[in-house]
């Protein structure tokens, strides 16, 4: 059996002494000779109380004054002894105990672990379930009730800070140190088991290998001396996902010498079912090891009306001294009854995200499979993903654990999709991803829409290049987003174009659902819309507005309050299209109802035409498919003659084709591709044209 460490045993024999202390002075008095039911036998501590109900009593009296002499020595010497080195002091220091408190916070840690001191203070209580009462410990620690109710209080120390348990009310409350405390000073120091999932101990000087820009570096050891007390100051660190926030609260808490607790806001709402009691447990355990508090992800503790729960707001009120808050600052500022110290982390420039890559390929003994050096891989990823350095360090780490756990090299492929993981979406019933991209080769178009997409994707590519590194972010004060509208009739290839710019961009491609999107509710669809453009920057996805006449539509002239608010509508999406730095495309058949004000800020306005005939007899060729084994057999130029259709309207003809066929059990003819245009003709309204005549490739 392990012995005890010494300031343990030492805090454990003082309980047990002045507990047997109090059992003996009840002996002395008389008490517990007998029946407990018979009222000569009580104890009383009022002396002439006792001496009334002793008397004319057989009630031995003053039978323990030689052991209760030798216990008092016993005490004084355990007094007189020097002190072990012990984590109580610290602990008082660190919650702010007082003497009371921490003479109770004793008492129950001696009653937790030993059980010789279990064993008296049960005896103290005799006539009830064995606990901690609190009417024992007044016994124990010779303290009057009133002082031991009001240390327990539940603005008090011990309860705001979950070092003590009560079970009860009153003097009738059983006390019970809590686990977590109880845990930590028996040497765990790992984190209690309901925070495991949302927080985090990162040690002091700790390496996580994120480059923070220097002017970020600079504003943050500018804070440092106005943190080294215990005032109540609470940093924002102001900045995108992925800016580095964690790690710039971590540089604070290596300049402070302390470890930091980083909690997971978003995790810990989740797992929360009473609003603020795991991040007033989170908050406690923080301030028993003496870490700086970070609450990454703060947006995430506003509901929907923007309001932050109760329980929240009590909690930050049990954080003594600095505590540092994370957040895009899209939900305002938390209401922590405390000043306020901003600290901004802008969006990573072209400089600041390569030399992040640098620094975070070298850490991980990066060198693609390639060849080529991280020099090298360092400007090609920084000028492609816009990610600042706390997601450039956490995908670089996840794409080396995926290419040790592979048996692997790192290689490109890995940290490319460690990025796109990164960079998921969370729009909900918004929008839905794109699966099926399409390939430059499958375009059937002009010439010149072909060349005007491949400018499109060249300024999505080299944006870095114009923007950043020739200067026209910085002399035009344009922003790095790509918008294009997309016009044409139905079918023309409008939505297939989006897809293609998608694919040779390697972006996810988001069809926006407009139902989802707009709100009868003044106010509702500005903020889908904010969400959207707010998640699709974060993600780098590419945003696909299909029908965007009905969202992008013409302010018109203030004639009632109907027409103010859709007005206001419009004015927003205006706004958020000049500052979204992705990419989006915006289609529709009507490009006249579209807002002037919107096309201004368009950087290609691309028109999509009806295709001419060998434009069609190249879509009915591409459009079919080869294992049909048809193509030998289809006088695609016949078709494309008698059919004047668009590619949405020959896809479905083709579509149709496969269904009469299946339908009738057997593979796709000739016969069935006529058939199926000349249904998919006639269900678009127009005159029937006269069929070929047999042996042109159709009945």
């Amino acid at each position: 059996m392990a012995e005890r460490a010494p300031w343990l045993d030492a805090v454990v024999r003082d309980v047990r002494l002045h507990a047997e202390a109090a059992l003996l002075r009840r002996l002395d008095a008389g008490a517990g000779f007998a029946d407990p039911r018979i009222a000569s036998q009580l104890y009383l501590r009022d002396p002439a109380a006792n001496a009334r109900i002793a008397s004319g009593t057989l009630r031995p009296v003053g039978t323990h004054k030689d052991a209760l002499s030798a216990i008092e020595r016993a005490i004084a010497e355990v007094a007189a002894a020097p002190a072990s080195a012990s984590p109580l002091p610290t602990v008082r220091a660190r919650m702010g105990l007082g003497a009371v408190d921490g003479a109770l916070l004793v008492v129950a840690l001696a009653y937790a672990v030993d059980l010789d001191t279990r064993e008296l203070v049960h005896a103290l209580a005799s006539r009830r379930r064995p606990a901690l009462y609190v009417e024992t410990c007044a016994d124990v620690l010779a303290i009057s009730p009133h002082e031991l109710l009001a240390a327990l209080g539940d603005h008090s120390p011990l309860r705001a800070g979950q070092l003590i348990e009560v079970d009860g009310d009153g003097l009738a409350a059983a006390l019970a140190i809590s686990p977590p405390l109880l845990a930590l000073l028996l040497g765990d120091r790992e984190l209690p088991v309901a925070l495991t999932n949302a927080c985090a101990i990162i040690p002091a000087r700790a390496e996580l290998g994120v480059e923070l820009p220097p002017a970020v570096m600079r504003a943050l050891d500018a804070l440092v001396p106005r943190l080294a007390g215990d005032a109540p100051i609470a940093v924002v660190l102001r900045g995108p996902r992925g800016a580095g926030r964690r790690a710039a609260a971590h540089r604070l808490a290596t300049a402070l010498d302390r470890p930091l607790l980083a909690i997971n806001t978003p995790a810990l709402c989740a797992a929360e079912s009473r609003p603020g009691a795991l991040l007033a447990m989170a908050i406690a355990a923080a301030r028993l090891r003496g870490a700086l508090v970070f609450l990454g992800d703060a947006d995430a503790m506003y509901d929907d009306t923007g309001a932050i729960a109760a329980g929240h707001v009590a909690a930050f009120a049990l954080a003594s001294g600095p505590i540092v808050i994370g957040t895009t600052g899209r939900s305002g500022t938390l209401a922590m009854q405390r000043p306020q110290l901003l600290v901004s982390l802008p969006r990573a420039e072209l400089a600041d995200r390569e030399r992040s890559w640098r620094t975070a390929l070298a850490r991980v003994g990066a060198v693609l499979e390639d060849g080529t050096p991280p020099e090298r891989d360092a400007v090609e990823l920084a000028a492609r993903y816009v990610i600042g350095p706390g997601a450039i360090a956490e995908v670089t780490e996840e794409a080396a654990r995926h290419a040790i756990a592979a048996g692997a090299p790192l290689s490109r492929e890995l940290v490319e999709a460690s990025v796109a993981r990164r960079l998921s979406l969370r729009l909900g019933t918004a929008g839905a991803v794109v699966s099926r991209k399409a390939l430059m080769s499958e375009l059937v178009l002009p010439d010149d829409v072909i060349d005007t997409l491949r400018d499109m994707i060249a300024m999505v590519r080299e944006r870095s290049q114009i923007l950043e590194r020739w200067g026209y972010q910085r002399h035009l004060g344009i922003s790095r987003g790509v918008a294009g509208l997309f016009s044409g009739e139905p079918g023309t290839g409008k939505t297939m174009a989006a897809s293609v710019i998608a694919s040779e961009l390697g972006l996810e491609l988001v069809r926006i659902d407009l139902s989802a999107v707009v709100s009868k509710y003044v106010g509702e669809t500005e903020k889908n819309l904010g969400k959207i453009f707010d998640e699709a920057q974060d993600a780098h996805a590419m945003l696909l507005f299909d029908e965007a006449d009905s969202l992008f539509g013409k302010r018109t002239e203030l004639k009632t309050a109907q027409d103010r608010f859709a007005n206001l509508e419009v004015n927003y999406i205006l706004q958020r299209m000049e500052t979204f730095d992705g990419v989006s495309v915006l289609t529709t058949n009507a490009e006249a109802s579209i807002d002037p004000a919107l096309q201004r800020r368009l950087n290609f306005r691309v028109r999509f035409p009806e295709p001419e005939l060998d434009e069609r007899a190249r879509l009915w060729r591409q459009l079919l498919p080869p294992a049909t084994a048809l193509h030998a057999r289809v006088d695609f130029r016949a078709l494309a003659e008698r059919f004047d259709m668009t590619g949405g309207y020959i896809k479905n003809a083709v579509v149709r084709a496969a269904v009469i066929a299946a339908r009738a059990g057997r593979a796709m003819s000739v016969e069935d591709l006529w058939t199926g245009a000349h249904h998919e003709y006639v269900e678009m309204g127009k005159v029937m044209p006269q069929l070929p005549p047999t042996g042109a490739g159709a009945p």
